[in-house]
């Protein structure tokens, strides 16, 4: 059975476009199974059911498909607060070593914005640290209790990646990944220390932490999307709108900064498939500022999707995720050297990958 209509009501609940919902779930009732898992594959049932029971629409995907996502709304009330516990832990151990890091996406997002701690996911918590601060950074917390990967693991996620997977004290485990960069190094050269130079100060589960400068921050989730290679997970979207609305924000200043880091390819790609899933979501400014090259959009053609949630087709093979890293990479004179790198850092890697 096709998923497709599920899917396009999905996303008019996300865009609260009410008059679109309405007319596909008059066109037909959606399959309250298949539109469940479309919403926790997407990683956006609590926003689902949030937008859906503010509006009183729940009734546009029956009862049990409300039902369903008010339960899941509930467990992502409580996961998320035993998160942010773990994540007080986290900073009053780093505070106590004289290092204040940045909160990256959600943690930022719950903060700042509004948005209730039932209505989004966070699936981990995210910092970042000066390169020169990480390694104090991560004896700090495993010495709190905190553990990560065993050899060879450890040194891969240390040779190939931008951050380390942790999962904190206690009985219920909470993953964590301590970032030392925003990028892949072999992919972009984003200068970390200008990044955190730049960061705004915020206050973190009552204590003082920092967050990313709102056109840093909108750069980072442009380029996380693309790392995810495209796939399902929405939340990041309705985040970058709310970033953008911040006053005084520029997409000529993202789009410089993107330059600047090696990452503007990367995020014409990712813009294209956040116009296909939120028309309007982003102005006419943005999509000036983040082109996407007409040999870019060839190059993935063969992989395009016309499923409504997605870019491309297969995006969790490795080819297919080799093949996007090329078609994104900002230098082609150097693409040939990046893939050898990737290859034989595959071949290298015992787990893990990117990520």
């Amino acid at each position: 059975m096709s998923d497709r209509l599920e899917a396009r009501l999905l996303l008019a609940v996300l865009r609260e476009d009410w008059s679109a919902a309405e007319r596909l779930a008059a066109s037909r009732p959606p399959d309250p199974g298949v539109f469940v898992r479309l919403c926790r594959r997407c990683d956006v049932h609590p926003s689902v059911h949030a937008a859906l029971a503010r509006a009183g629409k729940l009734s546009l995907v029956g009862e049990r498909a409300a039902e369903e996502l008010a339960e899941a709304r509930r467990k992502c009330r409580l996961d998320n607060l035993l998160l942010l516990a773990r994540v007080e832990t986290a900073l009053d151990a780093l505070r106590a070593a004289g290092i204040v890091p940045v909160v990256l996406k959600g943690l930022d997002v719950l903060h700042r914005f509004g948005v209730g701690f039932d209505e989004r996911t966070l699936d981990d918590a995210d910092l970042l640290v000066a390169p020169a601060d990480f390694p104090r950074a991560l004896e700090t917390l495993e010495a709190a209790g905190w553990s990560g990967p065993d050899e060879p693991e450890r040194t891969h996620w240390l040779r190939s990646s931008h951050e380390m997977p942790l999962k904190s004290p206690g009985p219920v485990e909470v993953a964590f990944e301590l970032h030392w960069d925003l990028g892949q190094e072999k992919r972009y050269r984003i200068p970390v220390n200008e990044v955190l130079a730049r960061a705004v100060p915020l206050r973190v589960a009552g204590r003082e932490a920092l967050r990313l400068e709102n056109h840093d921050a909108a750069a980072h989730l442009l380029l996380h999307h693309l790392q995810h290679y495209f796939d399902r997970r929405l939340k990041w979207a309705p985040d970058l709108g709310r970033i953008a609305a911040e006053p005084g924000f520029r997409w000529d200043v993202v789009a410089s900064r993107l330059a600047h880091w090696g990452g503007l390819a990367a995020a014409g790609l990712s813009r294209l498939h956040l116009d296909r899933l939120f028309p309007g979501l982003l102005p006419e400014e943005a999509a000036r500022a983040l082109p996407a090259a007409a040999w870019r959009r060839l190059a993935i053609l063969p992989l395009r999707s016309s499923h409504p949630l997605d870019l491309v087709r297969g995006s969790r093979r490795r080819i297919v995720q080799l093949w996007l890293a090329a078609a994104a990479f900002e230098r082609p004179g150097a693409l040939p050297a990046y893939l050898l790198h990737r290859g034989s850092r595959d071949r290298r890697a015992s787990r893990g990958g990117d990520r």
